[in-house]
């Protein structure tokens, strides 16, 4: 039997977990969720990236889950209608995160949820994100969701600010 959003397992159902649109209210929470999680505070990262996805983005994706009244997780996504050639309608998770001490509670659950809800309203037909290759618990997550490994391959280099322009290898 389910006491006030929660199983006897300490697990919230995903209906327990209020997810809304991110507000620059939440700025605060998301610095606190992300220091926690990442062990550094980001506060200009966030604020630009919450800057962006509110007030310079067309359509607001972005959201935050609450639970009991507070911020608890959050997913920061980006519509394209083409990029790197494709044509496709598409959105990216630029950043995602729970509270450390509420994660395996169905949050990011409810989340993505109501991400794809929003998305599959929108005619997006694909999403997409990029994860640490060692990051072995948000690859869990991401693979319990559908996501799965891109045909296409994100490729780097490492620059050299301090050197004149390098061969390219040709």
């Amino acid at each position: 039997m389910a006491t006030n959003g929660m199983e006897e397992t300490g697990v919230l159902e995903t209906d327990a977990v209020l997810v809304r649109a991110m507000s620059r209210d939440d700025l605060n929470a998301i610095v606190a969720i992300d220091a926690v999680a990442s062990g550094r505070r980001r506060p200009r990262y966030f604020e630009l990236m919450l800057q962006r996805s509110i007030t310079q983005a067309g359509l607001q994706i972005s959201l935050v889950a609450e639970v009991d009244n507070h911020v608890v997780g959050f997913v920061i996504g980006s519509l394209y209608y083409g990029e790197y050639g494709v044509a496709e309608p598409s959105a990216s998770i630029d950043a995602i995160s729970v509270d450390p001490c509420i994660r395996g509670k169905n949050v990011g659950k409810a989340l993505m949820r109501q991400l794809r809800l929003n998305l599959g309203a929108l005619r997006i037909t694909t999403l997409r994100t990029e994860v640490s290759w060692n990051d072995f618990g948000l690859l869990g997550f991401f693979r319990s969701q559908g996501f799965k490994p891109s045909s296409r391959l994100c490729l780097e280099c490492a620059l050299d600010p301090t050197q004149p322009e390098e061969s390219a290898g040709g």
